[in-house]
């Protein structure tokens, strides 16, 4: 059993203390999400309160239906209960669904609580749930872990200031039913487990302060580990986002340069180049996605309009550094550029994409014609002056087809020649692992490119950095990365 913890975001307008991202906790919130609906994978999400920071707040009920609206994406059960800053208890399970007395997932019971808050941040268990806890034994079987805001623990058995003033009887009724793991939020630094007589309580971090934590418990019997996720990089690597998208992307979703800069910087990055599609900049929405110009590039004489000029003033009225500003040319049917030579000079590095091919237009597909296609194209791409190949192979994987392995080795080799780095893309892709071990084996250099399209993706690199590992890769990260010097 794997159950995600999420716990304290503390989502407001505003930011009413320095430590608290309350401002960014809705984006914190929906990065989370989509780590857990794509790479970890639980069994079941526990949403463990203080979803809001002021219950007070006359924008609180829109607050929680947003969070609400962003939690109904996990693609596993989410149990989500209040916590004291999440106000009137009627009233939040007016908006969100109140979970029943037991919830049963994959044979284990989980007993969410509601409990009274007294002062000092303390709380106290009903004697009506003290008898729900007895119950919660009765016919079961298997393992049952309780879910509670305020940490439950035996008193002295951690630094943790707070804990129910009629503990000593909540630890005894967890006893007498054979509860062995309570589940925690509300205590900020939070405490991966606390063991002690037979009882283990994991308490959240807040998701809200930086490194922005949430917790992986993996159950397994009467063993309880316990992993922190950070939605923040670790800012001792050094790392750069070397292919994100603006406002002027057709695809964007709330991509805006000022705040993608300043999320660079929460989410840990050293910093953020831009690279927007070159064929988005010069063809109107329409054209571009039946893409027709795909097949003369840029001497396609319809549907045009020039956006580069606005581009790069956004950028520079932004503030964004010269050598931050770049644009990621596609590649037409025979692996050209899409992009002005007069562009090229404005723009600090140039990105080579490979999006359509003739043979994916076609109603029948030959694998063996979109592979030969898929490296002529390449091929042109990688000698005509990029810097990176951004996302290669994803091609395949758009229109469900297998990479073809036998084309690693060549394509590793034509980056090696022509001084080219190869990207790391989970953008709507899976990269290879077997690639990128080629690619660091002939010396071709990476990138990590998040691609993003919405501001959660900025940055999200743990994805990256996991397939360093699945690549074999235990060295310095910064010693495979081109980073540095694109332009």
């Amino acid at each position: 059993m794997k159950i995600a913890v999420l716990s304290d975001t503390h989502v407001a307008k505003g930011r009413p203390l320095p430590e608290r991202r309350s401002d960014i906790a809705h984006i914190l919130l929906l990065r989370a999400v989509h780590r857990l609906n794509r790479f970890i994978r639980p069994d079941v999400t526990v949403v463990l309160g203080d979803i809001i920071d002021d219950p007070s707040s006359p924008d609180a009920p829109e607050l929680l239906r947003q969070a609400k609206e962003t939690l109904a994406l996990l693609t596993m059960p989410a149990i989500v209960i209040p916590g004291n800053h999440d106000g009137d208890v009627a009233a939040f399970y007016d908006i969100f669904d109140r979970p029943p007395e037991f919830v049963d997932v994959k044979g284990v019971r989980f007993a969410p609580f509601t409990d009274v808050q007294e002062p000092g941040w303390m709380a106290t268990r009903t004697e009506a749930d003290l008898q729900r806890m007895a119950r919660a034994r009765a016919g079961w079987q298997g393992p049952i872990v309780t879910l509670q805001h305020v940490p439950i623990f035996p008193p002295g058995a951690c630094d943790c200031p707070f804990n129910y003033t009629n503990a000593d009887a909540v630890i005894d009724g967890m006893r007498r039913a054979g509860i062995g793991l309570a589940i925690c939020g509300h205590y900020h630094a939070g405490i991966d487990a606390v063991r002690a007589d037979g009882l283990t309580t994991v308490i959240a971090p807040a998701m809200c302060e930086s490194p922005f934590s949430f917790l992986e418990a993996d159950l397994d019997g009467a063993l309880v580990t316990v992993r922190r996720h950070h939605l923040r990089m670790p800012p001792e690597l050094g790392l750069i986002d070397c292919h994100a998208h603006t406002q002027f992307a057709y695809c964007c979703e709330n991509m805006e340069i000022r705040r993608a800069m300043a999320l660079a910087r929460d989410f840990g990055l050293a910093g953020i180049r831009f690279t927007e599609h070159s064929g988005q900049l010069y063809f109107e929405e329409k054209t571009y996605w039946r893409g027709d110009f795909m097949r003369e590039g840029l001497a396609y004489p319809h549907g045009r309009l020039m956006r580069f000029d606005q581009y790069l003033q956004a950028a520079r009225d932004a503030g964004l550094p010269p050598d931050c500003i770049g644009t990621e040319a596609e590649a037409d049917f025979s692996g050209r550029p899409v992009l002005r030579p007069e562009d090229r000079e404005r723009v600090s590095f140039v990105i080579g994409g490979l999006h359509v091919l003739p043979g994916l237009m076609k109603p029948e597909r030959d694998p063996a014609v979109v592979a030969g296609e898929f490296m002529a194209a390449t091929d042109r791409l990688v000698r005509s002056g990029i810097k990176v190949l951004a996302h290669p192979f994803r091609i395949f994987r758009r229109n469900k087809l297998e990479a073809p392995a036998r084309l690693f080795a060549p394509v590793a080799r034509l980056l090696k020649e022509n001084g080219v780095a190869a990207e790391i893309n989970f953008h709507t892709n899976e990269p290879s692992p077997e690639f990128a071990r080629l690619c660091i084996d002939v010396g071709v250099k990476l990138t990590f490119g998040s691609d993003a399209h919405n501001l959660y993706e900025i940055g999200e690199f743990a994805p990256h950095l996991d397939l360093l590992r699945r690549a074999g890769y235990d060295g310095e990260v910064r010693d495979v990365l081109a980073q540095e010097n694109m332009g």
